[in-house]
């Protein structure tokens, strides 16, 4: 992605792909519409990748408007760099991050060295600087919005600079194909690549292990690639980049003053480009280089145009696709809007059975407020009718028990009920004989009297034996005799006997 205007304009794309290369330029316009521009770059885009699966490895954006600095930090978090760089302290002062693009909410930050964690327990280590990665990607975040629209998915979203530390650091092991190569050591050196960009502007990184840890741009001169070659830039083939002593120069103080920061130094740069013959030579380059950082081993790869090249390198990558800038790497899609969509879907229905459920609930609660109700009234109303006050009636029945359970007599005062059935039943065996005529039975609650007429006297005196030995009977009998007309009338009295009360 080709930008413009410190990076808030989008001037064009290049594709690359194998073999293949095309490359789109937007509208020249008096006062471009980013939006626009964005919506036309992302049809081109999706024709051009309409057989290729509708699928883009890598986004590569210029480094018009960005720059790697340093900032003090405790925290590599993005709001906390931030709120540092981006907002002053106080009204008086300027920001802590004075050097970065003042465009907030339209740069991305990104550490380039994750800061680790202190242990629990541990000593907190003293602050130190931090590089940061700061880009303007307002085009690019309208360009992958579109193409997320249009159903394109773009793998990941680097700067110019990762993609120099990706393509040409010798040590990244995670760089597949045929140019990657076997590094063994205990530590990963820091390699730095330079590109001599034809468009006029020298593009500069260090990387550890193909991950980008500090980086850097500066303008430098260009010339006619030849006196018939068009004044119309194009990478490569119009234009040659003049590097000078100058530049060699700048380009050393920058290296020095992060070799300062970050406590480390380049053992082995790579440069890519073609240079000019205004210019120095590529041994005069290297020679420059030699001399300013001794004992560094230095590469140089003529390429006529350092950008195809570049992206050329990391079509053919295999392996895992790199972090690259993690605001548009992973920007929110299509994918996690659906993602919301269905989890409102879940909890919508989740309401709807919590909000049935909540229905359910206080309508068994109604209902059992109203049961309640009918049980209270019917309290009430038999309270009333006892002449009771139903606040106080159950207090007022227990106080009446409690008093009458007081002026109970006492069972065991009572005198046991006599045992007639039981003597009537002894009797029977007595005055069952046909010899002898019951003429009256009397049972009073003091005594029992029995008349009885018998034939003769013997009778009488057997009847009344029987009477006293007969089994069963507790009664104290006394008889008299009184004979007339042939007839003896016999008289038994039985006075029935004295128990304690509650007893037989």
């Amino acid at each position: 992605m080709v930008r413009a205007d410190r990076g808030a304009r989008l001037l064009g794309l290049r594709v690359v792909h194998q073999h293949d290369e095309a490359t789109w330029q937007s509208p020249a316009e008096e006062t471009p519409d980013v939006a626009s521009d964005a919506r036309a770059a992302a049809e081109w885009l999706a024709e051009r990748l309409a057989g290729n699966g509708r699928s883009l490895s890598h986004l590569i954006i210029d480094t018009d408007g960005g720059l790697c600095s340093w900032v003090s930090a405790a925290d590599t978090s993005e709001p906390v760099l931030r709120a540092v760089i981006e907002r002053p302290f106080d009204a008086d002062e300027e920001p802590a991050g004075g050097r970065f693009p003042e465009l907030p909410g339209e740069t991305a930050l990104q550490p380039l060295l994750e800061r680790p964690r202190a242990r629990k327990g541990a000593a907190s280590e003293p602050v130190g600087r931090m590089p940061v990665l700061a880009l303007p990607v307002v085009p690019a975040r309208m360009l992958v919005d579109e193409l997320d629209r249009m159903g394109i998915k773009v793998g990941a979203v680097e700067a110019l600079w990762q993609a120099c530390a990706m393509a040409w650091d010798p040590s990244g092991s995670s760089l597949g194909g045929s140019h990657a190569e076997r590094v063994v050591a205990e530590a990963v050196p820091t390699a730095a690549v330079v590109l001599l960009d034809p468009a006029g502007r020298l593009v500069w990184s260090w990387s550890r292990g193909a991950s980008l840890i500090a980086g850097g741009s500066m303008r430098i001169l260009t010339e006619r690639a030849s006196e018939s070659a068009p004044e119309t830039i194009e990478r490569g083939r119009t234009r040659l980049a003049l590097i000078r002593d100058d530049d060699i120069a700048r380009l050393g103080a920058e290296w020095l003053a992060w070799s300062l920061q970050l406590g480390t130094a380049p053992a082995r740069i790579v440069i890519v480009g073609e240079p000019g013959e205004g210019g120095l030579t590529s041994a005069q380059i290297g020679s420059a280089l030699s001399q300013r950082w001794p004992q560094t081993t230095i590469d140089f790869v003529r390429e006529q145009d350092p950008i195809g090249a570049t992206l050329g390198r990391l079509t053919g990558r295999d392996g895992a696709s790199p972090a690259g800038i993690n605001e548009l790497t992973n920007r929110p899609g299509r994918a996690h809007r659906a993602m919301y969509r269905w989890a409102a879907v879940a909890l919508c229905c989740a309401a709807g059975v919590l909000g049935t459920l909540a229905y359910h609930v206080l309508e068994s609660g109604a209902k059992t407020q109203a049961a309640g109700t009918s049980v209270t009234n019917a309290y009430a109303e038999l309270a009333g009718s006892e002449g009771l006050n139903p606040a106080t009636a159950l207090l007022d029945l227990q106080s009446a028990i409690e008093k009458a359970s007081k002026a109970a007599i006492d069972p065991s005062t009572i005198e046991a009920p006599r045992p007639v059935l039981q003597e009537l039943e002894a009797m029977s065996f007595v005055l069952s004989s046909d010899e002898l005529t019951l003429r009256e039975l009397t049972i009073s609650p003091l005594s029992i009297t029995l008349k009885v007429e018998v034939a003769q006297t013997e009778q009488y005196e057997a009847l009344a034996q029987s009477i006293r030995a007969v089994s069963g009977s507790v009664v104290e009998w006394r008889n008299t005799l009184n004979a007339r007309g042939g007839v003896v009338e016999a008289t038994f009295t039985g006075d029935w006997p004295r128990n304690p009360g509650g007893q037989n």
